[in-house]
């Protein structure tokens, strides 16, 4: 087996661990930011509802003040029914007092309706603050664990570093060459698996007696097509 491939082989391995920890640098405070404004969403979410509810509250207030008022006009004019002199005035009075009923059942059931509106908005109100107070925490834990992976992660990377660096040392100047130039120009996957007679590097089918010679692990090779470095990791 070759050694100068295996530690290809390793330094790649390095590399794409590298590479991950460079991606979750820049997600993690992507997905803080995300984290914090669908906290301030939900808490504007509660807020909305329950202002809603408050002023639902007012207007049904409102609308039993002009009831009561209304019933008390119906009173009014029901005890000036053995005032009045004529019948004309008698039969008018009774109009009024029909009308006044008629009102008053309409705002009754008005009232009943935005009762029922409330008590509607109450129960979902409820289950929002409940799905918000537990959200609140889970968000919170997330955002810890991010952080607490943001503090270790520049230890992580200096560690990779460092051991990559150490392994560069025992690899042939060229092939060192090699590796680094493919590093950036196939975005950081300078070293490709060979399984099926296949690349996996481009997924293109290898000659079959390259493919026998990548099996032995013997020299390096590279893909006549993308030139990745190749390494067979069996069937």
């Amino acid at each position: 087996m070759n050694r100068d491939l295996e530690l290809i082989k390793e330094i790649q391995a390095i590399d794409a661990q590298i590479m991950e920890s460079e991606r979750r640098l820049v997600l993690a405070p992507k997905r803080k930011e995300e984290l914090e404004r669908e906290l301030r969403e939900l808490y504007e979410k509660v807020e909305t509802e329950k202002r809603i509810i408050g002023e639902l509250e007012r207007e049904r207030r409102r609308k039993e003040r002009d009831l009561d008022a209304e019933r008390e006009r119906i009173k009014k004019h029901e005890s000036r029914l053995y005032e009045v002199k004529t019948n004309k005035e008698y039969q008018a009075l009774l109009k009024e007092i029909e009308t006044a009923k008629d009102t008053t059942d309409k705002m009754e059931e008005e009232i009943l309706i935005l009762m029922e509106r409330i008590e509607e908005l109450r129960r979902d109100y409820q289950s929002s603050l409940e799905y918000l107070r537990s959200r609140e925490k889970e968000i919170e834990m997330e955002k810890k664990r991010l952080e607490q992976e943001l503090s270790s992660m520049d230890k992580t990377m200096k560690a990779l570093q460092d051991r990559k660096s150490s392994l560069l040392r025992e690899v042939p100047e060229q092939l060192k060459n090699t590796y680094v130039l493919l590093l950036e120009r196939r975005g950081g996957m300078a070293v490709a698996n060979v399984k099926d007679g296949v690349c996996l590097g481009c997924n293109i089918n290898l000659p079959p007696q390259l493919f026998i010679e990548a099996t032995k692990k013997e020299e390096i090779l590279t893909c006549p097509n993308c030139s990745r470095i190749l390494y067979y990791i069996g069937e």
